[in-house]
């Protein structure tokens, strides 16, 4: 998903077996789906509702809200039954207050997507005005953030499609849908909430914004609805914040200035560019106790704005030590109760630390580590950079026995305790790389690490190369394999037959999922083919029996045509025949002999 400067001069026809519709309120769902919610339910597609408010009325003045709620909630069912949809939920969570029953929406959400196993959900945009509809989004993004294909719910929306409608902030679309047909069906819906048309003129707003999509399309397309379209990779392998912004939105500023202070230790060389966007990264978050450690390891003094809003604490190398050496000169400065790293070519979202901070809040938790999003970027036409591919390669649960064979959780993810740290000791300037690797698993023998599922940072590569120590490629290096030698001899201790075995274990289950999901996948891909090759199959027979047809019919028009020649040719002959006949009788009329007997004919009928 990428972010659009322009609207789709075209529209696109949706199509869906079983389609679930996340509203807020009761109304949302015409407002902003109607047209295409009429469309598939005319084609007989299995569409359910979920309102996520009992929609009894956020800011509006009323004397009982739940007799307001009643009515509501009944306008919204009539309605729908215009549509010809019925299955219609409505969740008891206040109006004006979902922003705090997230988790149990999210729940709510959970349940419908494995029960109808959906192939499209339609959901508000974050970028709405409303907090209930930035609500909803966000417990549909608590939902599916977390899935790593392990999980049923994983195989419930596989393949799933999103997409997100507009109602009360127009978005720029990157689909557009033709409802002119739906209008009317659409309009004779929405007046059934009468309730709200007494507020607002809706209906009009609602068809209007439809005829504005309209604009960039042929003039045949009179109304239109648009939509971001959104795969399950979006949700996870972006932040809340991130996600927004690739919409075309600006994430909300929420600031946090209590809770234990934080050290973010950013080691860089001479990368000012890269840096800069580093600590705006920092600077940015919602999280503001927090003291940036930036060391630099030999290069030109990095430069840092007046006006930057977080602690800076400088540490200057005279000459290049490495990265173990400017980790440990960083730990050593740092005054915070926690410590995280941030490489000055790498991201934090904006959630990051407060994520981070969030979770060692509680009992016992001295690590914990999130997600980062690899993403690979390219040098665009303007000289800046492009992101190109973006991809979640790491997201394991902490696993003491696999880290001693494999390392499997980026630095940038990690919050550790100071204390933790000044327990196990410093980086170790021998390695060259894999300095965090070692550190890890000492950390490891100390605490357990908690691990959330979600993206809160970003890992880059740059496909330029050499702008990290690894590049693209980690594996490709020639010392790669002696280096991992290297750590794994380091901790030969620990690593026991029972360790091993119990890393081999999890592996070798893993593979075995693997394995059988890929050939239950490959089993369904086989019926699809199957289905595919028999589709084609009554295509040919069917094109055959067209032909046919054709065949048939061009004859019988060639016969019929032959028939109407033969009795046009008769009939021209029959009338050329009655004219002449006519001619002759004409003659023989004007002559003598015909008068005269005329005459003795009329005498005879005298006499008698």
């Amino acid at each position: 998903m990428k972010p659009r400067s322009s609207l789709p001069g075209g529209t696109t026809d949706i199509a869906a077996e079983r389609a679930l519709v996340l509203a807020p309120h009761a109304d949302d769902d015409l407002l902003g789906c109607g047209g295409l919610l009429a469309r598939l339910a005319e084609r007989g597609a299995d569409v359910r509702v979920l309102f996520l408010t009992d929609s009894s009325g956020g800011d509006e003045v009323t004397d009982d809200r739940e007799a307001y709620g009643c009515r509501r909630r009944d306008e919204a069912i009539r309605a729908l039954a215009v549509l010809g949809i019925e299955n219609v939920r409505n969740l008891d969570i206040p109006d004006g207050r979902l922003a705090h029953h997230v988790e149990e929406a999210s729940e709510e959400i959970r349940g419908a997507l494995l029960e109808l196993r959906p192939d499209l959900v339609l959901s508000v945009s974050p970028l709405e005005n409303t907090g209930d509809h930035r609500a909803a989004f966000s417990a549909l993004y608590r939902v599916l953030a977390p899935l790593r294909g392990d999980a049923e719910l994983d195989r419930a929306v596989a393949g799933v499609r999103i997409m997100l409608y507009e109602i009360n902030q127009p978005t720029t679309p990157d689909i557009l849908v033709d409802v002119s047909d739906e209008v009317p069906m659409l309009a004779a819906a929405i007046e059934h909430h009468e309730s709200q048309l007494a507020l607002h003129n809706y209906l009009e707003a609602a068809l209007g914004l439809r005829r504005y999509r309209a604009l960039s399309l042929p003039p045949s397309v009179t109304a239109a609805e648009g939509y971001r379209d959104l795969k399950l990779d979006d949700f996870v392998t972006h932040s809340p914040a991130g996600l927004v912004r690739t919409l075309g939105g600006m994430p909300s500023e929420r600031i946090v200035r209590e809770g234990p202070l934080v050290s973010v230790v950013v080691r860089t060389k001479d990368r000012p560019g890269l840096l800069a966007e580093a600590l705006e990264s920092l600077a940015t978050g919602s999280y503001r106790r927090v003291q940036v450690v930036l060391v630099n390891d030999g290069g030109q003094s990095p430069f840092v704005r007046d006006d930057y809003p977080l602690a800076v604490v400088r540490v200057d190398l005279e000459e290049n030590r490495g990265r173990a050496a400017a980790a440990n000169a960083g730990v050593e400065a740092a005054t915070g109760d926690y410590v995280a790293f941030l490489d000055d070519d790498d991201l934090a979202e904006p959630e990051h630390l407060e994520t981070l901070v969030g979770l060692v809040a509680a009992s016992d938790v001295r690590v914990a580590y999130t997600d980062a999003a690899a993403a690979v970027y390219e040098l665009a036409s303007d000289g800046g950079w492009q992101e190109a591919a973006r991809r979640l390669p790491y997201s394991r649960d902490f696993d003491p026995d696999l880290l001693l064979v494999d390392n499997y959780i980026p630095f940038n993810t990690l919050l550790i305790e100071r204390r933790l740290l000044d327990e196990v000791g410093p980086f170790d300037p021998e390695f060259e790389f894999f300095e965090d690797w070692d550190l890890l698993i000492r950390l490891s023998q100390r605490a357990r690490f908690h691990h959330h599922r979600q993206v809160t940072c970003e890992y880059r590569h740059f496909r330029t190369g050499g702008d990290q120590i690894l590049g693209a490629q980690a594996s490709q290096r020639p010392d790669f394999v002696s280096m991992k030698a290297r750590v794994i001899e380091r901790h030969r201790d620990l690593c026991t037959p029972q360790a091993l075995a119990r890393a081999v274990t999890r592996l070798r289950d893993e593979a075995v999922r693997s394995a059988e999901e890929s050939a239950a996948r490959g089993a369904e891909a086989a019926d699809l083919r199957s289905l595919h090759t028999a589709a084609q199959d009554a295509y040919h027979r069917l094109n055959d029996e067209l032909e046919r047809l054709k065949a048939y019919t061009a004859n019988f028009e060639r016969e019929t045509q032959r028939v109407i020649d033969g009795h046009e040719q008769h009939l021209t002959r029959l009338y050329a025949e009655i004219e002449r006949l006519g001619s002759v009788i004409e003659a023989m009329e004007a002559t003598k002999a015909w008068r005269l007997h005329k005459a003795v004919e009329r005498l005879r009928g005298r006499n008698r």
